[in-house]
């Protein structure tokens, strides 16, 4: 499956080995990881499905008043497609 990859927040020396990412913008991306987990239980005939994380290091992402400081404040920044949501964020989102 294609994931999310927001250079930024990766390793400059990662960037070779992103080659199985998915396009589009932050909303666009959280849709398509939504879409795999329930196709994922569906297809597995599971009742729940637990989520880990466990890609490269990720740098931190700062806390900032009106971006991702707020549940609100956060799902508005997926939509507006603001640079400090990280690719973890969209999968917690997702999950």
């Amino acid at each position: 499956m294609k994931s999310v990859y927001f250079p930024d927040f990766i390793a400059a020396n990662q960037a070779d080995r992103a080659d199985n990412v998915l396009e589009g913008s932050k909303r666009e991306q959280l849709g398509q990881i939504k879409q795999d987990i329930r196709d994922f239980k569906a297809k597995h005939d599971l009742d729940t499905v637990v989520v880990l994380w466990t890609a490269n290091t990720e740098r931190f992402a700062e806390i900032q008043e009106g971006v991702n400081d707020t549940a609100e404040n956060l799902l508005a920044s997926v939509d507006e497609d603001e640079e400090e949501i990280s690719p973890s964020t969209i999968f917690a989102i997702a999950a």
